[in-house]
């Protein structure tokens, strides 16, 4: 083989590797433009997605902001509704506690004693303002009787008793067990829809007895409460003796 044969072969093998390497190189190069064009869409998408939360997110951050406030002013109005309505359960009972008082003194001086005002709010127990009023005053004492019923609660009921009225139940539930008293309590109370005390007597410093009104079942019953170490208690029901 002589020399231009031989110039001729590496000639032709470095022009061909020379086309291999530029075709190379150019699909190199357009396999990058695509790879470019991509990753630039995905941070496109990336930062459309991200705008998309942050609105979203501020959007939610807004709503939150909103019912914060708005729940704090419900809370502001809760908070003046009980203390109004404390107010008023504390003038109740003064108002009951006082009448109480000036019917006691009456008593012991041998005045009349007064009777009470039948338009008065303060007579009207409807049946869901019912609830354990305590022993403070006759009225509350009354009204945490028939809840104690209400609810079937029979020790609670027993409790709010004078200890004559105690002894009389606990001979009348003889034999007879705690749920059957409380359904037995829950039934004779269940049409009663609330009570009316249309005047209020004080027999002694140590007894008042109230005429009242049963709603629902349209039933007048007159009470005594007795008062027994500074509490109120329900003493029973006051009927004619049979004939």
């Amino acid at each position: 083989m002589n020399r231009t044969t031989l110039f001729s072969i590496l000639l032709a093998a470095a022009i061909a590797a020379a086309l291999t390497g530029w075709l190379r190189a150019g699909r190199m190069a357009r396999e990058n433009a695509a790879l470019r064009m991509q990753i630039e869409a995905l941070q496109e998408q990336q930062s459309a997605a991200a705008s998309e939360q942050n609105s979203a997110a501020q959007k939610e951050i807004e709503n939150l902001r909103a019912q914060s406030q708005e729940l704090l002013r419900l809370r502001g109005e809760v908070s003046q509704l009980r203390n109004r309505a404390k107010e008023a359960e504390k003038l109740r009972a003064d108002f009951q506690r006082l009448r109480a008082e000036n019917q006691r003194l009456l008593a012991a001086s041998g005045g009349t004693p007064a009777v009470a005002n039948t338009n008065s709010p303060s007579d009207q127990f409807p049946r869901e303002s019912w609830n354990f009023a305590g022993y403070a005053t006759p009225d509350a004492a009354l009204v945490s009787a028939i809840w104690a019923r209400k609810e079937g609660n029979p020790k609670t009921y027993l409790e709010s008793l004078s200890p004559e009225e105690q002894a009389r139940m606990s001979k009348v539930w003889e034999n007879k067990s705690e749920t059957e008293i409380a359904a037995k309590h829950q039934s004779d109370v269940s049409a009663i829809t609330g009570m009316r005390v249309l005047d209020r007597q004080a027999i002694s410093p140590e007894e008042i007895q109230m005429s009242i009104y049963i709603q629902g079942v349209d039933r007048m019953e007159k009470v005594s409460m007795k008062l027994m170490n500074n509490e109120w208690k329900f003493g029973g029901f006051i009927r004619e003796p049979k004939k």
